[in-house]
């Protein structure tokens, strides 16, 4: 692979590279400074618990540290001029805030206490993506050897996986400030490379052929929505909320049991349950309905920082499928075709019918509904490194009526849990939707994952 960008080193001066395609995507659907893409509210919020004496000067030039490692922290993409660019910034200090919290009287009210300041920072956040460095955290101590420590970062420059290499950077950088025996850094690769060769890879015959796939399997195609519950205000800034909720270690259980008994994922059932779902809503067979990536299918790219996630619409035709069991099948064969075929959403796009596409997208009584699951780096859980345990704040159940911007409409997410059940969350426009339909979504979809892993050779269940 050819490589023409090269890394900015921290006391470089100001840099200047082309936009990747992604953010040639998120200069399209600009909306200005305080909305949308490029909007105070567009943030990713992780948090941590930090177990051991935590020395906030120590905190401050950790954080500092990796700042000077990843230099999309240190981006801001000029948008004011004919043929918008990145401009890479010099090493700066990142904003930390610490704030005192009142010690609860057992680990349980500690650890409930912890999820409550997270989801305060991420209703309460914000983030200028034109002030590098593009990091915000805030350290809530309970006392001089528990603390949580959340991080804030622009969409723009980022995304939850990379939140993830952030944190354990950052874990790595804090155990050496300090002296002690701690892992070395991964080699890695900075957004500018990764920018380059995203567009390097477009040009090839390998692109050409998954762009003939692309334009054959969305002839005719538009993201299915879901009814609002009034109708929708494109003029008008969203109001995004957060549901969460959980469902239980035998659904759980048994989902997995029926993925493997079908080679399968436990995302493919999942997923053909929300065919299923929508179906059952819209009385389409049909579907089209997008998907989240982490967007590093280049292994070289797995330790980058970056806005690397990419967006994959997934075209299911339910016909035929008479049972449960023939619609995992279905499913599977079309995500494996996409996951073989994936380009950046953009260069998908160009081979859609952009009539059919933007209709979907304008739909002023309907919301199309993106649905993940990634599977996070995982080298930061429970772990002790120098003198400190870090534990990710992950089992987040707490609902929210004013929390962090997602791109568009409605988003489903599940991550599985270490304790077996599965922990999940729908972010939706409450302008569009009222919370209690959001619920009386997710209970009608957990019945149906519950009918049909019990019974998947039976009649799909409604």
């Amino acid at each position: 692979m050819t490589i023409e960008q090269r890394p900015l080193a921290a006391g470089d001066a100001v840099a200047r590279r082309p936009l990747s395609l992604n953010e040639e995507v998120w200069c399209a659907l600009d909306q200005g400074d305080v909305f949308g893409v490029f909007g105070l509210r567009k943030i990713v919020v992780s948090g941590w618990r930090l177990r051991g004496q935590v020395d906030v000067a120590t905190v401050r030039l950790a954080l500092n540290d990796v700042v000077a490692r990843h230099e999309a922290l240190r981006t801001v993409i000029v948008r004011d001029s004919d043929e918008p660019y990145v401009r890479i910034h010099p090493s700066g200090s990142a904003e930390l805030s610490v704030v005192d919290l009142p010690v609860p009287s057992d680990e349980a009210d500690r650890e409930r206490r912890a999820h409550e300041f997270l989801n305060e920072v991420d209703d309460t956040g914000r983030c200028d993506p034109a002030q590098v460095p593009l990091l915000r955290a805030t350290l809530g101590r309970f006392d001089d050897g528990d603390a949580v420590l959340v991080l804030v970062t622009h969409h723009a420059v980022s995304d939850a996986w990379s939140v993830h290499l952030i944190m354990r950077d950052f874990a790595i950088f804090y155990a050496k400030r300090r002296g002690l025996p701690a892992p070395e850094l991964p080699e890695m690769r900075q957004y500018g490379e990764y920018a380059s060769w995203q567009r390097q890879s477009c040009d090839g015959q390998s692109a050409a052929v998954a762009r003939e796939y692309w334009q054959t399997k969305l002839a005719g195609a538009k993201f299915l929505t879901l009814p609002t519950d009034r109708p929708r205000q494109l003029d008008v800034p969203p109001v995004y909320s957060v549901y969460r909720f959980v469902f239980d270690q035998q659904l759980v259980s048994a989902t997995n049991s029926l993925a493997r008994s079908l080679h399968s994922s436990p995302f493919m059932v999942l997923y053909a349950c929300f065919n299923l779902f929508l179906h059952n809503r819209t009385g389409v067979r049909d579907i089209v309905a997008p998907i989240f990536t982490s967007g590093r299918a280049e292994p070289e790219f797995e330790q980058t920082v970056g806005p690397l996630f990419n967006l994959l619409p997934i075209r299911t035709d339910l016909s035929g499928c008479a049972t449960f069991a023939d619609l995992v099948k279905r499913t599977r064969a079309a995500l494996l075709e996409a996951y073989t075929y994936e380009l950046p959403f953009s260069e998908i796009a160009a081979e859609a019918d952009p009539e059919l596409m933007q209709e979907s997208m304008m739909d002023v009584n309907g919301a199309a509904t993106g649905f993940e699951s990634f599977q996070y780096p995982q080298e930061l859980e429970a772990e002790v490194i120098g003198d400190m345990r870090y534990t990710g704040l992950h089992r987040r159940l707490i609902s929210s009526d004013d929390t962090s911007e997602i791109l568009d409409g409605n988003l489903w997410d599940f991550a599985l849990d270490p304790t077996g059940d599965m922990v999940g969350a729908v972010k939706f426009n409450s302008l569009d939707f009222d919370q209690s339909t959001i619920v009386a979504m997710i209970d009608e979809y957990r019945e149906l994952l519950r009918a049909a892993v019990k019974s998947p050779d039976s009649g799909l269940p409604r």
